[in-house]
């Protein structure tokens, strides 16, 4: 007797089988892309949502140019935070719900920077800090507390110097100062120092875009990486910073802030500070050999009311880095200028 083994007759055959292969190659596919769709770097519109803070958004004609900004929490005592490189406004997005809940919390992109216009011009600090003054002047706030990190230190230095009558108190993080005491030591050794190397090449602005055009978050990676103690930034924690720099004219905006920096010092170098003798300041620096060298900056300059504050788990993004341990150095001080007559 002849044994015959007939094909199995199921739903996989034919036809069916050649449905449910496509159908495992299209969920194998879309199990890939799923994986591979970056996640997004949290926003301050985000940390404010999450924290239950009101918040309102929007784009402001001032100094002629537009900037956007976030205003967020109760109207009470406003504080202006003011960003450095290559951030945008989202680098205090872990400071808005402890901050938020006790100030009125103001978040601009600085010009050339965030959904801010590229302008062509005017990344002297002295100018940001009138963009910033005006953004206040549209917001009807009269006078606040300017806190600024990196290149906003320097912003928020040039508004103290320039509108000391609209300060409650200057607060300034991770930076120097250009044309103040120490200048010509620190223009002499900038150029072997590893930190610092990047002020010169940034400068040259042409030769620097044809150097990291179509690199953006090589940049962004390794220039943040190269300056961090307790963290290591991944694509996925620098998304905005990297479309910020990515959008037409970033790059450029970007570098033209340091393509500045010599009008910067010598703005500074010859300004009045007189009305700041008393002012309450606050400079924070992150542990280095070095001391708080931005707190000495400001008490030879002749600010008389200045504090200072080294923070242990950071090299430089304390924001990013430490947050914990900077929002309770600013929420003491905050307090304490609180607490002096106005």
């Amino acid at each position: 007797m002849e044994l015959r083994i007939e094909p199995e007759r199921s739903a996989a055959s034919g036809p069916s089988r050649i449905r449910m292969a496509l159908a495992a190659l299209l969920a194998s596919w879309l199990v890939t892309m799923t994986a591979e769709v970056r996640a997004e770097q949290i926003s301050v519109e985000a940390a404010a949502k999450a924290a239950g803070l009101a918040i309102e958004t929007g784009n402001a004609g001032v100094n002629g140019v537009t900037i956007y900004y976030r205003d967020i929490g109760p109207r009470a005592e406003p504080v202006i935070l003011l960003h450095g490189f290559p951030e945008t406004g989202d680098t205090f997005a872990r400071a808005i719900a402890t901050l938020g809940k006790r100030y009125r919390l103001v978040v601009p992109d600085l010009r050339g920077a965030g959904l801010s216009q590229r302008a062509s011009s005017g990344y002297e600090k002295k100018t940001l800090a009138t963009d910033v003054k005006e953004l206040m002047d549209r917001l009807q706030i009269d006078r606040a507390h300017v806190m600024g990190h990196d290149i906003g230190a320097r912003v928020a230095y040039a508004f103290a110097v320039q509108y000391p009558e609209r300060l409650l108190s200057l607060t300034v993080a991770e930076a120097f100062i250009e044309g103040l005491a120490g200048t010509a030591e620190f223009k002499r050794f900038a150029p072997t120092n590893p930190r610092t190397q990047h002020f010169a090449r940034f400068a040259r602005v042409d030769e620097a875009l044809s150097e990291y055009q179509g690199k953006v978050e090589e940049l962004v990676l390794s220039f943040m990486n190269s300056r961090s103690k307790s963290r290591r930034f991944t694509g996925d924690d620098v998304t905005r910073y990297t479309a910020s720099l990515g959008r037409d004219g970033g790059l450029r905006a970007a570098f033209m802030n340091y393509e500045a920096f010599d009008r910067d010092a010598a703005f500074a170098a010859s300004a009045d500070t007189s009305g700041l003798s008393k002012i309450p300041a606050l400079a924070i620096v992150c542990q280095s050999p070095g001391g708080n060298i931005l707190q000495r900056q400001l008490v030879a300059a002749g600010l008389k009311n200045v504090k200072g504050a080294t923070l242990d788990g950071c090299a430089h993004w304390i924001y990013e880095e430490n947050p914990e341990e900077t929002l309770a150095v600013l929420t003491d001080f905050l307090g304490a200028a609180n607490a002096l007559p106005k």
